[in-house]
């Protein structure tokens, strides 16, 4: 415990620090509602600029808005307007039916004088009578044998083809041979050919003779084709 003087110097000096401390705790508290005002202030403009800018958009999407509703509106104001039934058809009226009536044609009597045309008979056509075949005439000298021996094909050597063929063929007036046609085959195409190209290159016959004239003819031949031992 202080006594004395010591407790009077420290009364003292109590009573000096709370003089000296009032007038600091006043400035704090200054400066402390200046502080508070400032952040009032700061945060009162910030809720107006927030406000200021949803008050903005509002403006801006307001008639974007307006318009959406108006055309929904009138939309469904469209969809409930009843439809008017369709116009009825007009009035369709068949045309008249025209009866066609044949008339006869009454012919009155012919004149006394008419002629009448008889009918035109045609004539009947001619049937040209087959060409009449003679047995062939071989020209003198002519060894027909001889002739075509050259002609038997090689395959037809080699399978041991051999027959008799019996050919048609015309006789020019020069007795070389003009057309050929088989009437009876051999049995092998080949044989058949052969008769054919050696007659027209080979063969010599004697042409029909009527009178003084020489006429074509038309000759039957029957070759035989053997093969030699």
């Amino acid at each position: 415990m202080l006594t004395g003087h010591g407790a009077g110097v420290w009364f003292g000096f109590r009573f000096q620090v709370l003089e000296i401390g009032a007038p600091g705790f006043m400035a704090s508290a200054q400066a402390l509602s200046r502080k508070t005002i400032v952040g009032i202030v700061v945060v009162g403009i910030h809720v107006l600029l927030i406000v200021g800018l949803i008050i903005a958009t509002a403006v801006k999407y307001i008639p974007q808005l307006r318009e959406v509703l108006d055309m929904k509106l009138v939309k469904h104001e469209e969809e409930d307007k009843p439809k008017e039934p369709p116009p009825p058809p007009p009035d369709f009226k068949p045309p008249p039916v025209q009866t066609v009536v044949d008339l006869p044609v009454i012919s009155g009597p012919p004149p006394v004088n008419a002629i009448v045309q008889k009918p035109v008979e045609k004539p009947a056509p001619v049937v040209k009578a087959p060409p009449a075949i003679s047995p062939a005439r071989l020209a003198k000298g002519m060894n027909l044998g001889e002739a075509c021996e050259s002609y038997y094909p090689s395959a037809s050597r080699r399978l041991s083809e051999e027959g008799s063929v019996v050919i048609l063929f015309r006789v020019l007036v020069n007795g070389h041979v003009g057309e050929t046609k088989i009437e009876t085959s051999s049995g092998y195409p080949r044989l058949d050919e052969a008769t054919a190209k050696c007659l027209t290159s080979q063969g010599r016959f004697e042409p029909e003779k009527v009178g003084n004239e020489v006429h074509e003819s038309w000759q039957r031949l029957k070759y035989t084709w053997r093969l030699r031992s």
